[in-house]
């Protein structure tokens, strides 16, 4: 492509109310023919258009203010943001929006992995590259440019290894373990993965249990009125696994209200995803065990992959993002260099 990069600002919060989102209210840009021909905000500029999930995580939140800090003025981008507030179906209208506005790069963030073969072939033949962010979709590969992220398989293997080695130091690894787990929000790539990842390890132990598998959504408030009913039918958890922090936290919330001891010497080991700030800090006092990182800093990744498209350059179709395991042992050493 090789088009000429000036300095200009318009971030653009588009919420899905917006004309070709809902069909209600008014775009909120002022329109101008840009690089491809479409709707754009001056000549020169790369205009990007960004589907998020909504806003269901912290984990989430710092992933949107990654996008937004990374596209900016002075790199010479227009990023209109969209806030999928958590529905699928708005998230696809936002994307036919896109493809009729004709931007140069749309990063989707799907909520779920099902329904975008059309969007996508249309954006395909609109010629507007699509980089999938964070989570995956079912359709054919062909029809996106590459996909940046988590590898949420292995963050499970991680999480059910680190709980085999726990079990060992603590010379328990023969005893009857019954576990209880969180999953996140149904279709999602994240609770995919995560799972197939934790059943594929717990199968290897003949005498770890599953209790039950509940989906808390993803969401803290989810998280603490499943762990609630959970807990009235199921008194005799060992492990409690969640596939995220904030359905963590909505857990611990539950078992202190009942008087379940849990955490570094507790009854119930604890176990989560993400390795928020808030996750040190319960790692540090010792409410939380362990938490499986998942980095939502994949924005310079995206930009990454869209100058490589600018300069002509082949596109690696799969790109993870570097991910640790944080414990309650070494929490204490990392906190202070995290950025979410």
């Amino acid at each position: 492509m090789g088009r000429k990069l000036v300095i200009g600002l318009l971030v653009i919060v588009m919420v899905l109310g917006c004309t070709h989102c809902s069909g209600q209210g008014e775009v909120l840009h002022e329109k101008k023919l840009g690089r491809s021909g479409g709707v754009s905000y001056g000549t020169d500029y790369i205009t990007i258009g960004f589907i998020q999930t909504g806003k269901e995580s912290d984990w989430r939140d710092a992933n949107t203010k990654d996008y937004l800090n990374t596209f900016t003025k002075e790199k010479g981008y227009n990023l209109i943001y969209i806030d999928g507030n958590s529905d699928s179906r708005r998230q696809v209208k936002a994307m036919y929006d896109l493809i009729s506005q004709g931007v140069d790069y749309i990063i989707l963030d799907p909520i779920v992995e099902d329904g975008w073969e059309d969007a996508l072939k249309l954006a395909q033949d609109s010629k507007i590259p699509v980089l999938l962010a964070d989570r995956g979709v079912s359709a054919d590969p062909s029809l996106y440019e590459c996909w940046i992220g988590s590898d949420f398989r292995t963050e499970g293997i991680n999480a059910a290894r680190w709980l085999a080695d726990y079990l060992k130091k603590n010379g328990r690894q023969k005893e009857d373990i019954n576990i209880v787990i969180l999953e996140g929000t149904e279709g999602a790539s994240a609770t995919i993965g995560r799972s197939e990842g934790l059943q594929e390890e717990i199968r290897k132990h003949d005498n770890w249990h599953i209790l039950a598998s509940e989906c808390g959504n993803f969401t803290q408030g989810e998280g603490k009125e499943v762990m609630d009913q959970i807990l009235e039918k199921h008194k005799d958890i060992d492990v409690l696994i969640c596939e995220n922090d904030n359905m963590m936290f909505g857990a611990m919330k539950a078992m202190t209200q009942k008087d379940v001891s849990y955490g570094v010497g507790g009854r119930v080991i604890t176990i989560s995803f993400d390795a928020l700030g808030e996750a040190f800090e319960n790692m540090i006092k010792g409410k939380l065990m362990a938490s499986v990182e998942c980095n939502p800093l994949i924005a310079g990744l995206s930009e990454k992959v869209i100058r490589q498209k600018e300069a002509g350059l082949e596109v690696e179709p799969i790109q993870y993002v570097e991910e640790l395991v944080f414990t309650y042992e070494n929490a204490d050493k990392y906190i202070g260099d995290r950025k979410y």
